[in-house]
């Protein structure tokens, strides 16, 4: 069921909406493998370490989040659990369809995480917030097959105990609205302090002295201004306020600009050659150049950190990093990744034995507002932007690594696999962004 938006513009009449995908990795598995359904599901960590999702029935079994693989896999066996590695391109594909559903649904979103996204709708336009609620709800399902659950509410925070609550009480089908609910102060007398948006271990703890244990007991404290800025300083305030059904906080249209990026990996098994170790540098700065242009930035700084077997000798440095600056910032991938290489060459040690690799650009800042130098003979020039440009497109509707800088293994047999790859056992197919891996019908 799909409901067309009247124009709207009163803006006091707006509520808001958070949406939330149901075990979001697990769900995203599922789509594409209806066997699945109903079935446990572990997701793991980088090199399949330890589990960092699970879907409900795996809850039931009361594997823990952060359970190493090796330590549960008879577990796993005897139980008839799905193990999976991470498969974060299709997890990706799966949420950017997911944001844009909800833009043909609703005025305006914030995309808050990876699986959850805030949405301003008005009391004007939709009169019945939960059907509209569960036309999202249907919706998103039907047109993307994963499951979520809506939480409404006069505010954000509010909106994201709604939502908790939804999804955790069956008797409400995935959708909760909260605005002029006779039954919310019952809701948030259950909601304990440590769940509450904004407030942490710390905060609970410090809360908890005053015999502060709940939702309801920190909304009570509206009356007491003066005490919870003392206390929690304006933050707090706000989310006191909010409690209360006053918004504070309003949808940020636009992801916050990153300051920095790291991108860091451990290798599939330890390293000790030179060239390997340059071409998982090299990897890892395409990406984080590909990050910094997204957001139409260009870096001052590159790090690289090579980081060794800190058990080896417990006393001796593990740990090898280094940078370099560049006059004008760029975000052309060769110069990063000739930079890359040359720290990369400074920090090698012969016969050491390296387990992880890191990069991390800093200094950064639009790219618009960068001031050029003639005399630079690394000058970020209009004809390399075109080309990072060009190759970026090309990724982006042909899949990543379409187009790819030698430097990152590019001369290796496509079934050759790169020792300082991760190890990824359980990986299901990316059936969205690669063309070899697309689902193609059975013909007898």
């Amino acid at each position: 069921m799909l409901i067309e938006p009247n124009s709207f513009n009163n803006r006091s009449s707006i509520v808001y909406a958070m949406i939330d995908c149901n075990n979001f990795y697990a769900s995203c598995e599922r789509v594409f493998n209806p066997k699945l359904e109903g079935r446990p599901i572990v997701i793991l960590s980088n090199n399949d370490g330890c589990v960092i999702a699970r879907s409900e029935e795996a809850k039931e079994l009361n594997i823990p989040m952060g359970a190493p693989e090796f330590k549960y896999r008879k577990l796993f066996k005897d139980r008839g659990v799905e193990v999976r590695s991470s498969n974060y391109p299709l997890y990706g594909d799966m949420s950017r369809r997911v944001m844009e559903t909800l833009r043909h649904l609703t005025h305006d979103i914030e995309v808050y995480s990876i699986d959850e996204a805030f949405a301003e709708l008005s009391t004007h336009t939709y009169s019945d917030l939960e059907t509209y609620g569960r036309a999202i709800k249907e919706t998103v399902y039907k047109w993307t097959g994963l499951p979520v659950s809506v939480g409404i509410a006069p505010s954000k925070t509010l909106a994201k105990i709604a939502n908790e609550t939804a999804k955790r009480n069956l008797k409400y089908d995935g959708v909760l609205n909260l605005c002029n609910n006779a039954g919310t102060d019952a809701i948030l007398k259950k909601m304990p302090l440590q769940k509450v948006w904004g407030i942490g271990h710390g905060l609970t703890v410090r809360l908890n002295r005053f015999n502060i244990t709940t939702a309801h007991d920190l909304k009570r404290q509206v009356n007491n201004k003066r005490w919870v800025r003392k206390h929690l300083n304006v933050t707090g305030l706000r989310t006191v306020l909010e409690l209360n059904g006053l918004s504070c906080m309003k949808l940020s249209e636009a992801l916050e600009t990153r300051k920095g990026i790291l991108t860091s990996r451990m290798f599939g098994k330890p390293l000790y050659d030179l060239k390997e170790i340059q071409e998982a540098v090299a990897t890892y700065i395409s990406r984080g150049a590909e990050k910094l242009r997204a957001q139409g930035s260009v870096a001052s700084n590159l790090q690289v950190t090579l980081i060794g077997d800190k058990f080896k000798n417990p006393k001796s440095k593990y740990k090898y990093g280094a940078y370099t600056s560049f006059k004008v910032p760029t975000a052309h991938t060769p110069t990063l990744i000739r930079a890359g290489e040359i720290i990369t060459r400074s920090l090698h040690l012969p016969d050491t034995k390296y387990k992880k690799a890191a990069i991390m650009l800093t200094g950064i800042v639009p790219h618009s507002e960068v001031q050029m130098d003639l005399f630079d003979p690394e000058l970020y020039t209009r004809q390399q932007f075109r080309l990072m440009e060009c190759i970026d497109e090309i990724n982006s509707k042909h899949g990543r690594h379409t187009a790819a800088f030698a430097a990152t293994g590019l001369h290796r047999q496509k079934n050759e696999e790169a020792k300082w790859k991760m190890n990824q056992n359980f990986l299901s197919q990316r059936y969205t962004t690669e063309w070899d891996e697309i689902m193609a019908a059975k013909t007898k």
